[in-house]
């Protein structure tokens, strides 16, 4: 089977159709109808339903799909061991929250450059449940997660030790809202066991996407959030911005780096535990 066809098939069914599979591998609608035929050609079955909802993959489409996703990942995984034994650089893909995207990785990625240049890197941002399963479904090598790690499914190492603080404005003294990341964001979840310890479980919380949209609000006095107290100090909004500690056992979270028990680390990922681990 043509590596293309099944990245093809397994857009089709991530995006839902087959023009939003074509968005999604900068391609025309038609490659992508001509492709998905091929492999229905091939197999002499229909794969996918089209209707006015979208594309839903048939009950042989299914196990196509899942073949393809264990195909893909051994192809990409082997390609990675290739790269590495040659030397030309095997690609890194890591995953953070977006907190410590902002303030932690920028130094830490700069370095890793520096030891392993012809090693590209890429990142994608989220909270700590939506890392984990990526991770965990091979989308990505590694994350840096909140602990604690199951020590069962993933192997880790200390990346850097936060301390959480609760960001308000001054002037709003009744704090407001709770403004935080979706569900599944450690840091929120941290807050709201906080919150329940004071008996202010029914605090209001409003979501928001951006660790910039957040700390701007709170600037605003739309509401209070609870950060690692180096990114609220580094916020544009800081001198606006009141600093009140948690109180232990919320204050203290560890962020890991993470990574599947059978994941072989490429060089890159390999200098990224060194210099975590204080090697280099």
């Amino acid at each position: 089977m043509d590596i293309v066809l099944l990245k093809t098939l397994l857009a089709v069914a991530e995006t839902g159709s087959f023009s939003g599979a074509a968005n999604s591998l900068h391609c025309v609608q038609s490659n992508v109808t001509s492709r998905i035929r091929r492999l229905e050609d091939h197999f002499g079955q229909k794969i996918f339903l089209r209707g006015k909802a979208g594309a839903k993959l048939t009950d042989f489409g299914e196990r196509l799909h899942a073949k393809a996703e264990d195909l893909l990942q051994l192809f990409a995984a082997a390609e990675r061991e290739l790269l590495d034994a040659s030397g030309a650089g095997a690609p890194l893909s890591l995953g953070s929250m977006e907190t410590t995207a902002a303030v932690r990785l920028p130094a830490l990625l700069k370095r890793l450059k520096g030891r392993s240049p012809a090693s590209s890197v890429s990142l994608k941002t989220g909270p700590t449940a939506d890392l984990l399963a990526m991770v965990r479904d091979r989308k990505i090598d590694a994350a840096f997660v909140a602990g604690p790690v199951d020590s069962t499914r993933f192997n880790a190492v200390r990346a850097f030790t936060e301390r959480l603080v609760c960001a308000r404005n001054p002037a709003n003294p009744d704090n407001g809202s709770l403004l935080a990341f979706r569900t599944g964001c450690s840091y929120r979840a941290t807050a709201q066991a906080w919150l329940k310890s004071l008996g202010r479980s029914d605090t209001e919380i409003t979501e928001m996407g951006t660790l910039d949209g957040i700390l701007g609000c709170v600037a605003a006095g739309l509401g209070f959030a609870v950060a690692p107290e180096e990114a609220v100090r580094g916020a544009r909004d800081a001198d606006q911005i009141e600093i009140a500690p948690l109180p232990e056992p919320f204050a203290t979270v560890d962020t890991f780096l993470v990574w599947r028990i059978d994941h072989v680390p490429v060089e890159a990922h390999r200098t990224l535990i060194e210099v975590l681990e204080g090697h280099s």
